[in-house]
């Protein structure tokens, strides 16, 4: 049996409408947005930020479809490292995430960055928040390298601060 956010395959009954069925129940952008948020269940971008030819693509199943409820939610923070398009290139070595993505990279451009970062670690999982999480700390290495942030202590002084259980009340 398949799962929710299985793949179209072979196994899988396809079932056919005409265009004209699909027009005559949706007709346009807003229509097709409310059927497949709220009736399919499909978790989309805000309204302003998916195309038309997206939403199509959803219905007609030549995109997969992740459902809302399925949707693992990851926060990236905006450092030079997490990049949309560093997170696209990483995304590339798994091809399940660019199958829930616009076909074309004008439509990916227009998607918020929460989305696309939300859809690759629901398609990746633990791989792609360790490389998050490689990327963050790479990135407050820096930080702490560059600013002068650490202290030196010696050894006595260093075990000691290791062993405490002390915590500021300030």
């Amino acid at each position: 049996m398949q799962g929710a956010n299985e793949i179209s395959g072979a196994n899988q009954q396809v079932y056919r409408i005409t265009a004209n069925q699909f027009k005559a129940k949706f007709a346009d952008k807003p229509e097709t947005y409310k059927f497949l948020a709220y009736e399919v269940g499909v978790y989309l971008p805000h309204y302003d930020s998916v195309t038309i030819y997206h939403l199509r693509d959803l219905a007609g199943d030549k995109r997969k479809k992740i459902l809302a409820q399925d949707v693992k939610k990851i926060f990236i923070p905006q450092y030079e490292g997490l990049t949309i398009e560093k997170m696209l290139f990483h995304a590339r070595n798994y091809p399940q995430v660019m199958k829930c993505l616009p076909s074309d990279q004008k439509e990916i451009n227009k998607l918020p960055r929460e989305y696309i970062g939300n859809v690759i670690y629901t398609c990746v999982g633990k791989p792609f928040r360790d490389w998050v999480d490689s990327k963050v700390n790479e990135r407050n290495d820096k930080i702490i390298e560059k600013q002068n942030l650490t202290i030196e202590m010696d050894k006595l002084t260093y075990e000691a601060f290791m062993a405490s259980t002390h915590v500021s009340s300030k």
